[in-house]
């Protein structure tokens, strides 16, 4: 264990333990999320963190904001109790679940990288220099890339529903492609890639959905810096800075939302600007109680958690397995030979385990809240070791293809960045995962064969 992180967390336990009206079990949530958020800095640009992305959001999430809920916006407070919103179950309850479910699921990301280890640490940057030696005779490949990324995702409008996910997929190539410029002598990258981040930020702005456009951004940071000697102060800076970002598009994304979507004012950058420049004048206007809690409330996956806990066994059985396997079948077996095969976005899961029938918004238990309601405690812990251990086994197979084929490390951002949320259920992140990584073998081998030009 890393001292630089060891210490901090160890003494963040004693004071918030000794100190604060704090339990045992929410001490020790403080002192891991402090532990691994300085791991994180700590490992960034030495290794491939985008697991390490999983740790500290599920950590924020699923462990940090519970502990705001079961101490300031309780049952007693207003708009808790107004949108019911407070933890439904008391906390030992909750955090002697998620506390071991979060240290299990870390030690199944890192058991299959344990043999790549020493080659991770030591030399990191290897995959990028392999990558860029690779590309340095193909300047023009991330452009073709990048060309039929834009066109998929214009086309995706008028596509057929049964090719919308071949759309959607082929409209990412643009991300991919953007690595394949800057990795390469393009002599244009200083427009492409400036150019790339703005189709990025139109897209978000346009659909309101800001959370691809965070999620890839984390991912892509994650392999830009890889190989890079920054000190441990500028990344604390930098990561603040991210941090500060996302907290900024969540306080203004419920106003921006309202007027694009609910007023039909459609995308409205000039109103986005707007909205972002007055939460950086008047900082004080995000610390306001009410969007304090609006953005807390939609950030805090452990309510979710703990609404399952609630609801299983009282009112509706455990699953025993049922939606995992159906989960796993629905990722490998397209729609067209399953039609009625399960929907990914949570529905069925708010329908099974809370009785509720969602219309007109999404909602999710996410991997946390499916392994208690499928396995019960001590069942539900032991899953999400495997749940992180299937994650870790595809990112080490990619690193072991990345030995012969050097870009498929370009392509981590795209097959990982739906793995990082864990506000999504198995059937959506292990089926993005199985399709992104289908989609890219069909890719290789389309280039390969079409073009006679290996990616």
């Amino acid at each position: 264990m890393k001292l630089i992180a060891l210490l901090p967390a160890v003494l963040a336990f004693i004071l918030f333990f000794a100190f604060s009206n704090l339990t045992a079990w929410e001490s020790l949530s403080v002192s891991l999320f402090t532990y691994f958020f300085l791991e994180f800095l700590d490992n960034l640009g030495k290794r491939i963190v985008i697991l390490d992305l999983v740790v500290i959001l599920a950590s924020v999430t699923c462990l940090i904001l519970p502990i705001v809920f079961y101490h300031e916006y309780t049952r007693e407070n207003h708009l808790a109790r107004l949108w019911v919103k407070y933890m439904p179950i008391p906390t030992d309850s909750y955090f002697s679940f998620t506390v071991p479910a979060t240290l299990s699921m870390i030690l199944g990301f890192r058991l299959p990288l344990i043999s790549r280890k020493l080659k991770i640490n030591e030399n990191p940057g290897a995959y990028i220099e392999n990558a860029k030696n690779y590309l340095s005779k193909k300047p023009r490949l991330g452009l073709t890339l990048i060309a039929i990324g834009v066109a998929s995702g214009l086309l995706d409008f008028l596509s057929p529903s049964s090719l919308k996910q071949v759309f959607y997929l082929s409209a990412h190539l643009t991300y991919v492609g953007v690595f394949y410029v800057i990795y390469s002598p393009n002599k244009h990258k200083r427009i492409v890639v400036p150019s790339v981040i703005a189709i990025m930020i139109g897209q978000a702005l346009f659909t309101g959905m800001f959370g691809d456009f965070i999620f890839m951004l984390a991912c892509s940071m994650v392999l830009i810096l890889l190989g890079k000697k920054i000190t441990f102060r500028r990344k604390l800076y930098f990561v603040l800075a991210g941090i500060l970002l996302i907290l900024l598009i969540q306080s203004v994304k419920i106003e921006y939302r309202k007027r694009s979507w609910s007023e039909g004012a459609g995308a409205d950058p000039a109103y986005f600007i707007e909205l972002m420049t007055d939460r950086v004048t008047d900082p004080s206007s995000m610390l306001d109680d009410t969007k304090m809690f609006y953005s807390l409330m939609r950030l805090n996956q452990g309510w979710l958690v703990a609404m399952t806990m609630k609801r299983v066994p009282s009112k509706y059985p455990f699953a025993d397995g049922e939606t995992i396997w159906q989960s796993v079948a629905a990722a490998i077996v397209p729609r067209f030979l399953w039609p009625d095969k399960p929907e990914s976005g949570g529905r069925d899961n708010l329908k099974r385990f809370w009785g509720f029938n969602l219309v007109g918004y999404s909602m999710n238990i996410g991997p946390y809240g499916e392994a208690y309601a499928n396995f019960d405690r001590t069942g539900g812990i032991i899953y999400m070791f495997f749940y992180g251990l299937f994650f870790g086994m595809v990112l080490s197979t990619i690193l072991k293809i990345a030995d012969k084929r050097p870009t498929i490390i370009l392509w981590l951002p795209f097959l990982f960045f739906y793995a990082i949320g864990v506000e999504t259920d198995l059937l959506t992140t292990m089926g993005f995962l199985v399709k992104g990584v289908f989609f890219t073998w069909v890719v290789f081998r389309f280039f390969r064969i079409g073009f006679r030009i290996d990616l």
